[in-house]
């Protein structure tokens, strides 16, 4: 339970096994009403998804792959060539398939 006297924080995961701690009214700044997430937005949870780590774009019907940095499942193939499925933070940079993991 949130106790009244605080501000609410959130902890927000982040590479490499961090942990950030943060102010709601800190992430309330940067709020983008256009931004959707890709990858764990549970009121999205029964869309019809084509492609793996791809969401629907709401404005044109589209399969649409995230090109910013997102925490969430993914397939991948390795720099041996082995196919691997991770949930790490990555990106899809070309907006296809092609996937990039984030190393620090």
């Amino acid at each position: 339970m949130s106790n009244s006297s605080k501000e609410d924080v959130f902890l927000i995961p982040l590479p490499g096994g961090r942990v950030a701690r943060v102010p709601l009214a800190v992430l309330e700044a940067h709020v983008d009403t256009s931004a959707t997430l890709a990858h764990g937005a549970m009121e999205h949870a029964s869309e019809d998804v084509s492609m793996h780590s791809a969401s629907i774009d709401p404005m044109t019907g589209a399969s649409a792959w995230h090109t910013e940095w997102e925490l969430g499942q993914c397939d991948f193939t390795d720099d041996n060539g082995f196919p691997q499925s991770a949930y790490v933070w990555h990106r899809h940079p070309l907006g296809t398939e092609y996937t990039e993991i984030y190393q620090k």
